[in-house]
């Protein structure tokens, strides 16, 4: 039986800016260091065995706290980085709304259909998304861990949520997934069972 804690990145300075980030390497701001610091001092798990991250400094910084929580090293997976928007990357939502109102209107309701400029497509990026997450699954079992933590992103967490449980694509977006949000997943023997979703306790009274 495996564990694992599947995380957003802290919030970052487009977050706050309501700017599409993507592929961006944006850092965290002071209240998204602070969502990281609160996120490994009240972590769900009591111990893992190993921190896996995105290679995009916003994900590597919230994976560095709950590494440093136990002397552990944060493993880099690239293929576990954010969606590319392409040429919508770094522009405010907001005036996207206003100048491709139908795009903007697909983006929400139907992702699997949409196509912008130099993007990668919603279904291509759960495919190496996936691949990637069930490559650290398989790594973790022939290491023997029990417990693992991953830092990735708010697409890419919804994107391996649908997959798990055989939800479309074009549904990924009802899954809420705030900054420092935990998704709880069991594997057993290869099957996958979602165990929480968008968790943010670490974030109250405290």
């Amino acid at each position: 039986m495996l564990k694992i804690m599947l995380i957003r990145h802290g919030e970052t300075f487009w977050n706050l800016e309501g700017k599409l980030q993507g592929n961006s390497d944006i850092h965290l701001a002071p209240d998204g260091l602070h969502q990281a610091r609160l996120l490994a001092a009240h972590c769900p798990f009591e111990i893992f065995d190993a921190v896996y991250s995105s290679d995009l400094t916003r994900a590597k910084t919230t994976a560095l706290f709950l590494a440093q929580k136990f002397n552990l090293e944060v493993r880099i997976i690239p293929e576990i980085r954010e969606i590319s928007f392409g040429d919508w990357e770094g522009q405010y939502i907001r005036e996207l709304a206003e100048k491709y109102p139908e795009d903007m209107e697909k983006f929400f309701k139907e992702p699997d259909k949409l196509r912008v400029n130099n993007a990668e497509p919603f279904i291509e990026t759960q495919g190496r998304a996936f691949s990637a997450f069930q490559k650290i699954v398989e790594e973790s079992h022939a290491k023997k861990f029990q417990h693992i933590v991953i830092v990735a992103h708010g697409a890419i967490n919804r994107l391996i949520l649908c997959k798990i449980l055989e939800i479309p694509v074009r549904n990924m977006w009802k899954f809420a997934q705030f900054n420092t949000a935990v998704n709880i997943i069991r594997e057993d023997d290869g099957n996958f069972t979602v165990e929480s979703v968008n968790g943010t306790a670490h974030l109250h009274n405290f």
